[in-house]
């Protein structure tokens, strides 16, 4: 695999110097040159995402009906109708592994290298990734249970959680292209906290005032909390 030195800091030394490196004493995977060990982390990070919302939208299954499907179409659309919380479910949990992936590609361009603490970590969030479609299936299968609710309020707590542990690996891994500053460094990590406070704050919701309260704040309130941040802890970013 093509590698580079940890004493290699500038992206434009990395083509320069590759062929005299030993690939046995490598620690960091580079964006610039070759980047093949580089791309295969994205690759499989969006082939992961990719199953997950599969596996989601399997997990819906076909109507189930009493009676001949060519002769009562009114028994069909009643096994529609009896899927809904199911297409409601995956269309939740669709939006928030899109906002997911959305967030770890846009994140990915900031990086100039990766090294093992920080693929390590991106296994460790692909695998909650993955098995998201089980709290999703939860979800969609009991939606007026507020145990449910709060499970896969839970579980995608934990998977934020996890984007905030990437980008305190990629910092003190100097992974980023460039890099931040105290005020920038906290006001990220502040910002990606907010949807864990957000779906924290429904689990009593759902149990207190029901589960549609709890499922509108995961939306409603991850974008009043996004705001306020934002004016409190402005996130501007690092000039190139």
């Amino acid at each position: 695999m093509t590698l580079v030195n940890e004493s290699v800091t500038l992206p434009n030394k990395y083509c320069a110097t590759m062929s005299t490196l030993n690939p046995w004493k490598q620690r960091f995977y580079p964006q610039e040159g070759d980047g093949a060990p580089f791309d295969r982390v994205l690759f499989f990070s969006d082939a992961v995402f990719a199953i997950a919302l599969t596996l989601m939208a399997v997990e819906i299954g076909i109507p189930e009906i009493d009676g001949d499907l060519a002769s009562d179409p009114g028994a069909l659309w009643d096994g529609i109708y009896a899927k809904g919380p199911n297409l409601t479910a995956y269309l939740v949990a669709f939006i928030w592994v899109a906002i997911y992936w959305r967030a770890n590609h846009k994140f990915s361009v900031t990086l100039a290298r990766m090294n093992g603490a920080y693929i390590i970590g991106v296994l460790v969030y692909l695998g909650f990734i993955a098995l998201l479609p089980l709290p999703a299936g939860m979800l969609g299968e009991y939606v007026t249970n507020p145990l449910a609710v709060s499970l896969f309020a839970a579980y995608a707590a934990t998977v934020s959680f996890m984007e905030v542990v990437l980008f305190v690996l990629a910092d003190r891994g100097k992974l980023f292209r460039v890099p931040l500053n105290d005020r920038q460094r906290n006001g990220q990590i502040i910002g990606s906290l907010t949807p864990v406070v957000a779906f924290g704050i429904s689990i009593p919701l759902a149990f207190r005032l029901g589960t549609g309260w709890a499922i509108g704040f995961w939306f409603v309130g991850s974008f009043a909390l996004g705001m306020i941040m934002l004016r409190v802890f402005p996130q501007d970013v690092p000039e190139s």
